[in-house]
């Protein structure tokens, strides 16, 4: 049976049409796949890419008996994409030292608090640039004083607390507007 043939039954949404496909060039994805020298688990997600990219536009494709090479070209343009997105990821040194959170407390508290944590950081992203970077130095972890922060902002000592007031007060505006109350707010 012939690849355009197979397209469009499986355009008229034969099961056995796509398994067909399937069988029949996940070799040539797979292949694609290694001159990218890509590992297992992002050849998977390019090859799914690529099936997925043909479901949903399989009815559109012009010339169904040229799908072997639309499917190659997508396969390609998808390993690009997964090895773009594999280099701006970053590995950290050692993850082996890395904490493990302990699991107290039922699971809808803690999906509570991760939805709080997620609602302030966007509002924390609203905020003017200004309060934004005061708020991020003041609440680092690096525990710097206000000499410290008031350098690397240059400004003054002096007002870094009338500031601080401020964007405190404008973070907990956004908050309310958001629907975060000042109770859920403090909540541990």
């Amino acid at each position: 049976m012939t690849v355009g043939n197979l397209v469009c039954r499986a355009a008229a949404g034969e099961e056995s049409a796509w398994a067909d496909l399937v069988e029949n060039y996940s070799g040539l994805l797979w292949s694609i796949a290694a001159r990218f020298r890509m590992v297992r688990g992002d050849a998977e997600d390019a090859a799914q890419m690529t099936w997925m990219c043909l479901f949903q536009n399989v009815e559109q494709l012009r010339a169904p008996e040229g799908a072997v090479g639309w499917l190659a070209t997508t396969m390609r343009r998808n390993c690009v994409r997964v090895v773009r997105q594999r280099q701006r990821e970053q590995l950290c040194d050692d993850w082996t030292q890395w904490s493990v959170a302990a699991d107290e407390g039922p699971l809808d508290s803690r999906v509570l608090v991760a939805e709080r944590n997620r609602l302030l950081w966007e509002a924390v992203d609203r905020l003017p640039d200004r309060q934004r970077q005061l708020l991020c130095n003041l609440f680092n972890t690096d525990e710097r004083s206000y000499g410290e922060i008031a350098a690397a902002m240059s400004t003054s000592v002096g007002t870094i607390g009338p500031a601080r007031r401020r964007a405190l007060r404008s973070l907990e505006a956004l908050l309310a507007e958001a629907g975060v109350g000042r109770d859920q707010i403090y909540a541990a």
